[in-house]
């Protein structure tokens, strides 16, 4: 009998470390699906990647202030946010860009939450030319809604930003 309760116990970790295993997978798919709708301009399918109340939060990358702080708050927020590309994505974008997510990637699974951290880079192809447009560390906090993960809250700063510290260590 004790020889069957420690076969389950067994059985019981190891399906608890699949599930780890496979919310990590679908995290880390999320996040390349991110890049893949954002090139395409997929917006239907990017914002399928949200939850209703996400948040995103990033430094601008631009002058005078490359670390002042953007913020959109709630799904349609974002969506009126790419609805006038304000962020240089227009048209010159789709088909000549390459948004990448999973560079010294981090997942830390909790439950139905999960915190992953990144690097990420766009790179833009100009002529023949390709250019590096944005180079960042991110910190994406997931939810599990229906089953599925998606992004609650993405914090995105440019390389150098006072905070990329406490950024890369969110998920500790």
């Amino acid at each position: 009998m004790s020889h069957d309760r420690s076969l389950a116990d067994r059985i019981e970790a190891l399906e608890a470390r699949l599930a780890v295993l496979e919310d990590e997978k679908a995290i880390r798919e999320l996040l390349a699906r991110y890049g893949y709708y954002a090139d395409a301009q997929l917006d239907d399918e990017y914002f399928g990647l949200f939850t209703e109340d996400c948040v995103m939060d990033v430094s601008t990358d631009r002058e005078p202030d490359p670390y002042a702080i953007v913020r959109w708050e709630g799904l349609a927020e974002m969506k009126n946010f790419l609805s006038v590309r304000s962020a240089a994505h227009g048209d010159g974008f789709v088909g000549r860009s390459l948004h990448m997510q999973g560079n010294n990637q981090s997942i830390t699974v909790r439950g139905d939450a999960a915190v992953a951290n990144n690097y990420s880079f766009i790179l833009h192809q100009d002529g023949l030319d390709i250019r590096l447009v944005s180079a960042s560390i991110n910190e994406w906090h997931l939810r599990r809604v229906d089953g599925r993960w998606q992004v609650a809250e993405r914090k995105r700063r440019m390389v150098g930003a006072p905070d990329t510290a406490r950024i890369l260590r969110a998920s500790e």
